[in-house]
């Protein structure tokens, strides 16, 4: 009772920053900003319309309207893959069944009592069986794509013009204002449905008692059950109810687009996953947000459609997906409690110690730095900080002067935004896990009794002088000549050599000799790669 009382006092007056990073949106709401900034400086005249704007926000619909059903389930601490498949089920019963001259309303209803019953089993299989919602889900993903074939055999469904039923045009159909104002002529049903939903969703989370015990069976379910709330019971009713969403999903997507396909829903479960986590969702259960469900699916709208208007068309549209996932989980860890803070402590004033008083900073590493997560998370900031300014300096100089840049399989454009980043990650882990790796086996040799956690806690703070990696990345890039790569790599080099050499010493408590040798063995085991490289790429061009 104590903590509950401590954190509230905590809370009690944070400014309004404190509350946005505090907030478990904050991740949805910076992309959303992020990419309308984005979407107005690549094409304002196609981006900003009403138009665009309307069939942006339409393409949210199938995402958010599932995602309100799953934010309850993983709510509760379970979720649910097969949602895009059911959802493709559904429109295929709708399509064959109405267009077989059964009346849409009697149709209708049959596959909302199809998906409840779906989502009973499911929900019955997982609670009463023990058996995990991971393995259950994939299960009924795969056997449901087979029902979607199965119904459709193989061909595409539509339901023409001339018996498009009323009802179904109510689901999902787009109305014709007949205003020829300019702004806003024809208005998508979908749209409405979303707003519903999302307004139904949060009263029943936030307002209602089935709400807190979702809640509360994610959090614990162990004590939700002591307290006499049928945890079975609210994670069956959730199950169905994410069925009926995926259901009423699939009716609208038939309605908006008159046909459904073997490959309707493909891919969708993952999507709307990652914008139910991006908008907060705690990936273990226990806390939600609808609103952010909304704005995470806002989020994947958003890329989009500036991918296309970027003439890049879906193709990067799955690397952003992954590329979102990872940047939601890292949110969700880092936002429990942010605060402005947190990065100077965490990756500023170690800085500040390294470049002021190293031996020192390595004696408290040593005696009170316990794990790699704190590295960890340094080195991280570290490669986020040299790839925003790569981003920065490469978009200002190739919209000034126009210069070609091209670094691997990075170039200007909205792209870079989510290649660059991830490489940016992927170099520094490359280099700090090989160092690691040579000097950690140098010290071996040398008879080190400390283990490899301490040599890795070492490399990371002595690369802190990498996070400059942007300048030789645009050297390389806009082609400068060897040379003056070569030069630029040095000068970052240098400090990071004399780093290890102060760290080893320090941390694995040897004397400046050995701890010479064991950087001067890791600095040739890296020469050994480098030339061995360099060969591969010469032979291959």
């Amino acid at each position: 009772m104590s903590e509950v009382d401590a954190s509230v006092t905590r809370d009690s007056g944070p400014g309004l920053t404190a509350r946005l990073f505090q907030s478990r949106e904050v991740g949805a709401i910076l992309a959303v900003f992020v990419l309308v900034v984005l979407g107005s400086f690549i094409r304002s005249d196609v981006f900003l319309s009403i138009d665009n704007l309307l069939g942006i926000v339409r393409n949210t619909a199938i995402t958010a309207i599932i995602g309100y059903g799953m934010t309850m389930l993983m709510v509760s601490g379970e979720f649910d893959l097969s949602v895009g498949s059911l959802m493709a089920v559904c429109g295929a019963l709708v399509a064959t069944l109405y267009t077989g001259g059964y009346p849409i309303v009697f149709v209708v209803l049959l596959v909302l009592l199809f998906a409840a019953l779906y989502g009973l089993f499911q929900g019955l299989m997982i609670t009463k069986l023990g058996l995990p919602s991971l393995i259950v889900t994939i299960g009924t993903l795969t056997l449901l794509r087979g029902v979607n074939l199965v119904i459709l055999r193989g061909q595409t469904a539509t339901i023409p013009d001339d018996i498009y039923p009323t009802l179904l045009f109510a689901i999902g159909g787009v109305v014709d204002l007949g205003l020829n104002s300019g702004l806003v002529d024809r208005f998508p049903l979908q749209i409405v449905w979303t707003v519903v939903f999302l307004i139904l969703g949060y009263y029943v989370l936030n307002k209602t008692a089935f709400g807190y015990r979702s809640m509360f069976t994610g959090g614990n379910q162990e004590s939700a059950r002591r307290t006499g709330i049928k945890t079975d019971h609210v994670k069956i009713i959730n199950f169905m109810l994410v069925a009926l969403l995926a259901a009423f999903a699939g009716m609208g997507q038939l309605a908006f687009t008159q046909a459904v396909s073997p490959s309707t829903g493909s891919g969708v479960e993952l999507i709307v996953i990652a914008s139910v986590v991006i908008g907060g969702t705690n990936l273990f259960g226990g806390k939600g947000s609808m609103p952010g469900t909304f704005l995470g699916a806002l989020v994947f709208a958003l890329t989009q459609n500036i991918l296309v208007l970027a003439g890049l068309g879906v193709r990067l549209f799955q690397v952003f997906t992954g590329i979102f996932i990872i940047a939601a989980v890292l949110i969700e860890v880092l936002s429990r409690d942010l605060r402005i803070e947190y990065f100077t402590e965490e990756y500023f004033s170690p800085l500040r110690s390294i470049a002021t008083d190293t031996r020192s900073f390595f004696e408290y590493v040593r005696s009170d730095v316990q794990g790699i997560d704190e590295p960890l998370i340094f080195a991280a900031v570290g490669a986020l900080i040299w790839a925003v300014v790569t981003l920065v300096v490469m978009g200002a100089v190739d919209a000034i002067f126009g210069w070609d840049f091209s670094f691997i399989i990075v170039t200007p454009g909205v792209a870079s935004i989510g290649t660059l980043p991830l490489m940016a990650l992927m170099i520094t882990a490359g280099l700090l896990l090989l160092t690691g790796v040579f000097l950690h086996a140098s010290l071996k040799v040398i008879g080190t009794r400390r283990d490899f956690d301490t040599t890795l806690q070492g490399v990371i703070y002595s690369f802190a002088p990498a996070v400059l990696l942007f300048v030789p990345v645009l050297l390389m890039g806009w082609n400068f000549v060897l040379p003056v790569i070569l030069g630029a790599v040095a000068i970052i080099a240098l400090p990071i050599l004399y780093l290890l050499y102060a760290s080893t010493q320090v941390l694995h408590e040897i004397n400046g000799r050995d701890a010479a040798l064991a950087v001067g063995a890791t600095v040739v085991l890296w020469g050994l790669v480098a030339v061995y490289t360099i060969t591969q790429l010469a032979a291959v061009s």
